[in-house]
């Protein structure tokens, strides 16, 4: 008697339905989707999705949470770079996501569905922008702890410093324009950390 396979543990079919929303969510908006369409997308029946998400807008918050958890953006940088080093780094790294063609196309949904669904918003912020503004702010801050530059509030400082990184290319991507070039995203990024430095009082800044 031959036996039957293993069925997948629930935490691999998570991740199904997970990858199922993410496809679901972007060819048709929030809207537009289902707890339903998102099952049939991922090969489950509704009552085990329902058994991982109790709603669509919970689904969501976690698809977004899981792309950020995934996403390399805020990983440690080396803590022997200097300030301007570590500040390149990030900002290279932010201007990145918020270029990317799936970051746009998640911000769209977002967006649209915003007025009608303000927990979406929220969540979508506080596992989206809001993290990354808490991560940049957290570099800031090391770096202030160890001498390199001068912060007294880090998490303005990081408002700051992602405004300039955005610049006209984000919004030029965003609506489909002219891409930028590499030139054009390193420009930006020298010149926002340039700026913060000058800010900062060191912009020369290096690690004691």
């Amino acid at each position: 008697m031959t036996q039957a396979s293993p069925c997948p543990k629930p935490s691999a079919k998570r991740e199904v339905i997970l990858d199922a929303a993410r496809v679901v969510f972007l060819e048709v908006g929030y809207a537009a989707a289902s707890m339903d369409s998102v099952a049939a997308r991922a090969g489950v029946s509704k009552a085990t999705s329902y058994a991982h998400f109790s709603s669509k807008d919970q689904l969501f918050a976690a698809m977004i949470r899981r792309r950020c958890d995934r996403n390399s953006t805020f990983a440690p940088v080396d803590p022997a770079l200097d300030a301007r080093a570590t500040l390149s780094v990030v900002g290279q790294r932010v201007l990145d996501l918020l270029l990317l063609p799936d970051t746009l196309a998640m911000f769209r949904v977002v967006v649209a569905e915003s007025a009608r669904q303000p927990d979406l918003a929220q969540a979508f912020y506080a596992s989206g922008p809001g993290a990354g503004r808490a991560e940049i702010a957290q570099v800031i801050a090391d770096l202030t702890a160890r001498g390199a530059i001068r912060a007294d509030d880090p998490a303005r400082l990081a408002d700051l410093f992602i405004g300039m990184l955005r610049t006209d290319l984000f919004m030029r991507t965003l609506l489909g324009l002219a891409q930028p070039t590499e030139a054009e995203r390193a420009e930006a990024v020298a010149a926002a950390v340039d700026t913060l430095l000058a800010a900062c009082g060191v912009p020369n800044a290096a690690t004691p």
